[in-house]
């Protein structure tokens, strides 16, 4: 019990009344003077000498009723502790670790937790639960299988964090560390009871990037490998009546041409490219500053060039242009943009306001290049395609229509950046020039740091946990009434006596 206003507390101090009224109001009997008494004088100190306590208890009964009052002003009321929510305790798992050999490292894990009351899920936007005869059947599995579902492991947080929002809860998140489930912009906070482990996965793949008809009776196919050490391109040569060619690692790759569209199947992969007939046409407009930045563009697309044997022809007007370098301060025209909704590729990079940096892009092959300086602010929910250590875009993009704007917040010369000057560069530029229309196949690791949202925090409490208050003043005032009326029955007994 606590009391909202005690300074009324001091209303007590009325039990000084009854005390007094009992000590002065001393009942005396009639005094008879007989003999030789009646002339005698009384004596002052006879009318002083028989102050004392007389029914204790009725004085005591009355100051009780005092105290309950002053209690009553005070406003006394009662706190409830509201019994805290059990917190869930759930382990979530990516479909990616279910069904793969992946899942053999942290199987122990899940067993433990399981037998400490855990639930098991899957990481997908419904976080749909494994029940247990179905564990028990994914834990006797031999053989890998197949999953096609990918999701964006990032988007799913908060969905994640919605379900399990209370800070007793209990939540372990297992997935790959893989690029390929990462997109778009990495959440800046996580609650602290979720906790994100991501396990190493050492799965690879294989596709078609690009094919290109360099004679009427032959092809040159250049063809894509990442793993989680980094990406890898090839070129193969073959003729156009070709259905297979043998791939080290005992693969084949199947092929089927319909008109101008290759389909390649490489161990049970499909995907489908444009034969590139005709050169491709780049344009690069530029300021006189961005001069420098030219030259690596140039070199870098003359060794792409030069690697696919795919002609690369480089202008500087915009007539019939594949691709577009805009190194220019100035926003992109309005007739650029049309030609952007029908399928064009513009590069923006304006190396306005540098922001001094020390970070680096892991390159194709897993190399660190290192990246001095950025411009323009962090995007908010792009679409990524290089992203530095510390998680800061370099570059991304945004789709019109049937065609993208790229954005560069660095710069290829050594002030800026260590790109222009790496023998990456166009293993980086070969799959935007040269874009393979199916789903991103980056199976690159992604470091810890980069994967986790840097801050953690604590989550609220749910609001039942607030406690309650009941007042308890109409009580007080009701005990003070009945002990009033026993006094009043007492008193007037007393009085008959």
């Amino acid at each position: 019990m606590i009391l909202t206003a005690p300074y009324l507390l001091f209303a007590a101090s009325a039990i000084l009344i009854p005390i007094a009224i009992h000590l002065w109001n001393k009942r005396q009997g009639k005094t008879v003077k007989v003999g030789s008494l009646r002339w005698l004088e009384a004596s002052a100190s006879n009318r002083w000498s028989s102050i004392k306590l007389n029914n204790f208890w009725l004085l005591a009964l009355r100051c009780l009723i005092f105290i309950l009052l002053a209690v009553a002003l005070a406003q006394p009321v009662l706190e409830h502790q509201a019994q805290k929510q059990k917190g869930a305790k759930a382990i979530v798992v990516g479909e990616e670790l279910l069904y793969t050999s992946a899942l053999k490292p942290i199987k122990p894990t899940i067993d433990s937790l399981l037998q400490r009351g855990y639930t098991l899920h899957r990481y997908t936007p419904n976080l749909e639960q494994v029940q247990q005869e179905e564990w028990q059947q994914i834990s006797n599995r031999t053989q890998d299988s197949i999953v096609t579902s990918k999701y964006n492991y990032w988007s799913l947080l908060p969905a994640l964090a919605e379900k399990y929002k209370l800070p007793q809860d209990s939540v372990w998140l297992f997935t790959s560390d893989q690029q390929q489930y990462f997109e778009g912009t990495r959440p800046e906070t996580m609650p602290q009871h979720i906790r994100w482990i991501p396990v190493a996965t050492d799965k690879s793949i294989n596709w078609l990037q690009a094919a290109i008809q360099t004679t009427p009776d032959s092809l040159l196919l250049i063809l894509g490998h990442s793993s989680r050490e980094g990406t890898t391109y090839s070129k193969y040569k073959t003729t156009t009546s070709a259905q297979s060619i043998n791939l080290p690692g005992n693969q084949q790759l199947q092929l089927r041409r319909q008109q101008d569209t290759l389909q390649a199947t490489i161990s049970g992969n499909s995907s489908n490219v444009q034969v590139q007939t005709e050169p491709l046409q780049v344009a690069i407009l530029s300021e006189e500053a961005q001069q420098a930045e030219v030259r690596y563009i140039k070199a870098a697309i003359q060794a792409i060039s030069s690697y696919t044997g795919l002609p690369i022809q480089v202008k500087a007007d915009t007539a019939k242009a594949d691709w577009i370098f805009w190194l220019r301060d100035e926003q992109v025209p309005t007739s650029i943009n049309q030609q952007i909704k029908k399928g064009m590729q513009v590069w923006v990079q304006q190396g306005q306001n540098p922001q001094p940096l020390n970070t680096n892009l892991k390159g194709t092959g897993g190399t660190a290049i290192k990246v001095h300086q950025l411009s323009q602010p962090q995007p908010q929910q792009q679409n990524l395609v290089w992203t530095a250590a510390n998680a800061e875009a370099l570059l991304y993009y945004q789709t019109i229509g049937r065609g993208k704007v790229y954005t560069f917040r660095s710069a290829f010369s050594p002030t800026w950046s260590e790109l222009g000057q790496s023998a990456q560069l166009p293993e980086l530029l070969l799959p935007l020039l040269l874009p393979q229309p199916q789903a991103t196949n980056d199976y690159r690791a992604i470091d810890e740091h980069q994967l986790l949202p840097v801050n953690q925090v604590k989550a609220a409490s749910a609001s039942t946990d607030k406690t309650t208050q009941t007042p308890l003043l109409k009580w007080f005032v009701l005990a003070a009434f009945v002990l009033f009326l026993i006094e009043r029955i007492i008193a007037n007994r007393r009085s008959k006596v």
